[in-house]
């Protein structure tokens, strides 16, 4: 749902061939009735064929799923939004780490960024996947002729595109093009995973110092080669996020947005420099650079949640909850951000609102672990015995070592005169976070 990060109507069961030929129905609806085009003479328009498209959109195609890398949305874009015809730069541009050394360093769905670096995809100008590649038929049905052929048709000319191995090694590999020249590859990604490696090129025969990497690079994006500042400056925060928390990423992220401060200045809302010192937990600058800006001005949930935080990591949490009833009035079915906006209500002693925050959360998804913990937290104080144990045995039902949950259920069980039961609660908790210093207190008191 576009109001959430992850709420599915429907989930597809595979691939379809709207993924590669775009939406069907007026396909559907024409051919229904009766209007047949002859597609050896002219092209039909109610449906795309990828033959009828350029080298680059073709490409394009596959890129959406097999360019996986630091995939950074356009404004305004989701991932739903490309379609087959498209340019993938106006929905989104990916880009990838760049190192020095470390050649056969690959991860599982980077076939377009290898077949890229690649002299054969550089020199022809009209290499695609589909060269290769009969999108209907499954690799694994695909006999190995059909490469072979394709290599052939580009190297069978001059001297300086032919095999320069002699014919004796190359019987040894069944005159195999790709057995040399693309061999399978570990996925750093994935472990105990080979794949071939799309990266076309002479290998060498023993291995040099540079497969191993040596140096970063800087990230480079495979999909737009005119990427703006401001991209690639949450290119380098993605990146930052979620594979790599170096801080000189950040560094660089900075350097990026102080070249386009004025589309940064229009926009009046600064979500990106929010986003770095955010992810820096320098959260009194993240307060500083809203202070004229109002939670109903923001369209941005994860500015929004960010800002939120950033008052209750300084101790304002009267002053976070606009916030975080803003990220989730943008996205209601983001269930962390209903959690943390339920908690924050909590801590200003609002439980009549903070039930209902957390009775959203258990109405979309009754395995919230921590959204039974606080409902079981507010029946106790509303004195409601049964209802509290109830929210707190789910809590530890589907998060057994909650901690939260282990201490309230420990009140739970001392208010009720089961000091037993608190005490062996409270010995497992301490066995699990031997640090637990509140945990430890509770159990002397309750042994005095």
């Amino acid at each position: 749902m576009h109001n959430s990060q992850n709420k599915y109507l429907n989930i597809k069961q595979g691939i379809d061939c709207e993924r590669c030929h775009g939406p069907g129905s007026l396909h559907v609806q024409e051919k229904e009735a009766g209007n047949i085009v002859d597609t050896s003479k002219a092209p039909d328009y109610t449906i795309v064929n990828p033959r009828r498209l350029s080298t680059d959109l073709q490409n394009n195609i596959c890129q959406r799923c097999h360019l996986q890398g630091i995939a950074v949305l356009n404004d305004g874009k989701t991932f739903f939004d490309f379609r087959p015809g498209m340019k993938l730069s106006e929905v989104m541009n990916v880009f990838m780490p760049g190192y020095q050394g470390g050649e056969d360093k690959m991860i599982m769905a980077s076939h377009v960024e290898r077949m890229k670096r690649s002299e054969c995809y550089v020199n022809s100008g009209k290499m695609s996947c589909i060269t290769c590649h009969n999108p209907h038929v499954s690799v694994k049905f695909t006999p190995n002729s059909q490469y072979i052929n394709a290599c052939n048709r580009c190297h069978s000319g001059a001297d300086d595109v032919l095999c320069s191995e002699t014919e004796q090694q190359r019987m040894l590999k069944d005159n195999n093009c790709i057995t040399c020249h693309m061999p399978k590859n570990g996925s750093i990604d994935i472990p105990h995973v080979a794949v071939t490696d799309h990266y076309i090129r002479k290998r060498p025969v023993a291995k040099r110092e540079t497969d191993e990497i040596t140096a970063f690079l800087g990230i480079v994006c495979y999909n737009n080669d005119s990427v703006d500042a401001i991209t690639k400056a949450r290119g380098f925060m993605e990146f930052y996020e979620r594979y790599n928390p170096n801080k000189g990423l950040l560094d660089s992220a900075l350097t990026y947005l102080s070249k386009d401060k004025e589309r940064e200045a229009n926009e009046k809302q600064n979500r990106d420099y929010i986003r770095i010192y955010f992810l820096l937990n320098n959260y009194n600058k993240v307060i500083e650079f809203v202070q004229t800006l109002k939670p109903e001005q923001l369209n941005d949930a994860w500015a929004a949640y960010r800002i939120g935080e950033a008052y209750t990591q300084t101790g304002k949490p009267a002053e976070a909850a606009p916030w975080y009833k803003r990220a989730v009035a943008i996205w209601p079915y983001a269930l962390d951000f209903q959690n943390k906006y339920g908690s924050c209500l909590l801590a200003m002693n609002n439980m009549p609102e903070a039930k209902k925050a957390f009775q959203f959360i258990i109405d979309e998804n009754p395995k919230y672990a921590t959204a039974h913990t606080n409902l079981g937290f507010i029946y106790m104080q509303e004195g409601n015995n049964a209802m509290a144990y109830d929210h707190l045995s789910k809590a530890l039902l589907y998060e057994p070592d909650n901690k939260q949950a282990l201490i309230n259920m420990a009140v739970w069980y001392h208010n009720n005169r089961l000091d037993n039961m608190a005490k062996k609660t409270l010995l497992h908790l301490v066995k699990k976070y031997p640090d637990n210093e509140q945990a430890k207190a509770m159990l002397a008191d309750l042994t005095m």
